[in-house]
């Protein structure tokens, strides 16, 4: 990096220290951590005077965290009634999905920092804030008014806590707690979690009865089918003896189940393509299982063991250019995750966090112009052979 840029990143922290300072709270005081994400934000290049944060209005709030969520969510809000407290649930990216006040003025003073349903929270968008700060850490956080890095978000202090399905460890997103910053009061954390053990009691209830319609289906095609079968959703997968020694890692159903969600939402109907499982890439049918409205997961058949398909074969020089535009981080993220590996397990392997991971592998599909991760692992191997 060059003076400047360094120049620029000291100012933007030393704002932040003489802020605290002069507001009475001494710097030393404040924790590693949180200091630590000051330089983050400041090395993101994030100004610490005011920071505009980002909105997408495309929220999914149709989710499972939200069906977990909703109901506890609506009853502490409910207690909180007399409070200006909002209760706020974000996805696993730091979007915002859905936002519960007590009071129009209450939802005014959310509205003004950007804590409503459709903003983005993450670190590296706007700087130190509890929901970015548990996304980092899959845990609680706690961010006072004068902690944050941006001079407009001093307004008001949050609690956060990360929500992580209890069947699968995957992050789902963030419950949080957010009022003035002059009346935090230390209760808030434990309110926080509350909705999380409720939420994951819920998610785990859930993942212990399959989807009824899905068990049908696949005891329905288990009487027709001689190969690999196996039934797949977003929290369950139930497999033949003949699918057995072929989904022998955990990383196997997160890939499958990201595959099929995919294949059906893009193609609305079933589709073939190669896999590449923890044991061998393999051709791969699915199938949507719908229970009314809903989408109750998928029928898969898994075949014979094969290269990772046509696609393979005809990777052009064009996809080769792009995969040497990443970085080295990058390039090492991508070859673990075509391999297979979830996010989480790829943190893990490289001492990284999960969020760093799913910032990392935003970046790789946009470069490599990919939209899933068995594109991604196509890519990779062709790449890799040429």
């Amino acid at each position: 990096m060059d003076d400047a840029g360094n120049r620029t990143r000291s100012g933007a922290v030393q704002h932040v220290l003489d802020r605290v300072e002069s507001g009475g709270h001494r710097s030393g005081t404040v924790s590693e951590a949180i200091q630590r994400s000051w330089q983050r934000s400041a090395d993101a290049g994030l100004p610490a005077d005011h920071v505009a944060v980002p909105f997408d209005a495309d929220v999914d709030n149709d989710g499972r965290l939200r069906w977990a969520a909703a109901p506890v969510l609506a009853a502490v809000s409910a207690d909180l009634s007399d409070l200006p407290v909002a209760l706020l649930l974000s996805d696993h990216t730091g979007h915002l999905v859905e936002r519960w006040t007590s009071s129009s003025k209450t939802s005014d003073l959310m509205d003004t920092i950007g804590a409503a349903p459709g903003y983005l929270c993450r670190e590296e968008l706007v700087g130190t804030n509890s929901i970015g700060l548990a996304l980092l850490t899959s845990g609680p956080t706690v961010v006072r008014g004068f902690e944050h890095y941006a001079d407009n978000l001093t307004a008001v202090s949050c609690a956060s806590s990360a929500v992580v399905h209890p069947a699968t460890g995957q992050l789902l997103g963030v419950v949080n707690a957010t009022c003035p910053g002059g009346i935090y009061n230390a209760v808030m954390p434990a309110l926080v979690g509350r909705v999380v053990a409720e939420t994951s009691r819920r998610l785990l209830e859930e993942s212990r009865v399959p989807s009824p319609v899905l068990r049908a289906a696949f005891l329905d095609a288990r009487r027709r089918s001689k190969g690999a079968l196996a039934a797949i959703s977003a929290n369950t997968m139930f497999f033949n003896t003949a699918a057995g020694p072929i989904l022998t890692a955990p990383a196997d159903r997160v890939l499958l189940w990201d595959w099929a969600e995919q294949a059906i939402r893009d193609h609305k109907g079933s589709l073939e393509a190669a896999v590449p499982y923890t044991t061998g890439a393999r051709t791969t049918r699915c199938l949507p299982v719908y229970d009314g409205p809903t989408l109750a997961g998928a029928i898969v058949w898994i075949g014979r063991r094969t290269g990772l398909g046509p696609a393979t074969e005809a990777a052009t020089d064009a996809t080769t250019d792009r995969w040497s535009r990443l970085t080295d981080s990058e390039r090492t993220i991508a070859e673990h995750v075509a391999r297979g590996l979830t996010n989480r397990e790829t943190a893990a392997l490289l001492f990284l966090s999960p969020h760093t991971v799913d910032y990392h592998l935003r970046q790789i599909f946009r470069t490599l112009g990919v939209r899933s991760r068995v594109e991604l692992a196509r890519t990779a191997d062709s790449s890799v052979r040429r």
